[in-house]
């Protein structure tokens, strides 16, 4: 990309963004951004990366998902520790004569979640690849009241959780690839656009105090495993629990996998998946429906079970593979 198109095209996305917000005192188009930060509160920091053909499907040019999907998955990252995202920054990898409109359309995607979520763009950076169109996604966010919640502090006892049902993001994608796009269009939105759950969490980790909590970005077992390996636990997961929607269940019968290939190891929904003792629980908080999945135990690993007995459950992928 030449310098001036560079120049044109910062100006453009400058515009796109409109207001800074009253907490940035300098934001797009210097050298760095500055921003007043918030007294007694922590500042949470994540990046996310997509890259086309192994995070998205670029080849079907619906480059305006692919914005959604570059700051949703990012700020997912700051709902599952109970925080608040504030500020955005995007770093753009650009192929040679990589079409105008793919980021025009790219970059409205990523400012109507932008506006959506009430968080600023404050800066980012533009460069060339010889390489496929990739995005690096930072988001700033604040601790409320100074506290968060980590994936290490699962105990013994406590009930495995979830906020939304897993799985649909990659039955939606199998239907993405088979071309049966008019069936279940929410799971295909649901995997081009996730949506993080930052309200959800934050009323849940007010309500009932989680004492542990992830998204679901990778498969409930991989991600679930991620907060027994830090709480140094393990958990017995009941599978008559676990809900499988009906979109779920059409593609599983479609594609000759098992439901449980989706809702355990399917990647890409962005639901919450926490842990909270049982005198705390809810069925609900607010209108969310609060799942309880199983418990964690003392001995790690994860094991199953159906009818109220353990199964040898043997997964094809424990966890999701992203691959277009």
């Amino acid at each position: 990309m030449k310098n001036w198109e560079e120049l044109r095209l910062i100006k453009s996305i400058r515009d796109l963004a409109g207001k800074k917000g009253k907490s940035v005192l300098l934001g797009i188009g210097d050298d760095t951004a500055v921003v007043k930060t918030p007294a007694k509160s922590g500042l949470l920091y994540t990046v996310d990366s997509i890259v086309d053909g192994i995070h998205f499907l670029g080849h079907l040019n619906r480059w305006a998902s692919a914005g959604k999907r570059a700051i949703g998955a990012a700020i997912s990252d700051i709902a599952a520790m109970g925080g608040l995202p504030l500020y955005t920054m995007l770093s753009l990898f650009l192929p040679e004569d990589f079409p105008l409109r793919h980021i025009n359309a790219f970059m409205n995607g990523f400012i109507d979640r932008v506006h959506e979520y009430g968080i600023a763009l404050i800066g980012g950076n533009i460069t060339a690849t010889r390489g496929s169109f990739a995005a690096d996604t930072v988001v700033i966010g604040m601790t409320r009241n100074g506290m968060f919640v980590s994936r290490s502090g699962a105990k013994d006892g406590d009930l495995v959780c979830m906020a939304g049902v897993t799985g649909e993001a990659m039955a939606g994608l199998d239907l993405l690839m088979l071309k049966k796009n008019r069936l279940y269009p929410a799971l295909i939105k649901k995997y081009l656009e996730p949506a993080p759950m930052v309200k959800e969490s934050i009323r849940i980790t007010d309500s009932i105090a989680p004492n542990s909590m992830i998204d679901v970005s990778d498969g409930l077992v991989q991600d679930l495993s991620h907060i027994l390996d830090e709480s140094k636990t393990g958990a017995i997961l009941d599978l008559d629990q676990i809900p499988i929607s009906g979109g779920v269940k059409y593609t599983a019968k479609l594609t000759g996998k098992s439901p449980y290939d989706y809702v355990l190891s399917g990647g890409d929904d962005y639901v919450l998946l926490f842990t909270v003792p049982e005198k705390r629980y809810k069925g609900y908080v607010d209108s969310t429906r609060i799942y309880t999945i199983g418990r964690i135990t003392k001995r790690e690993g994860i094991s199953f079970l159906r009818g109220g007995r353990k199964i040898d459950l043997k997964l094809k992928i424990r966890g999701y593979v992203h691959n277009g």
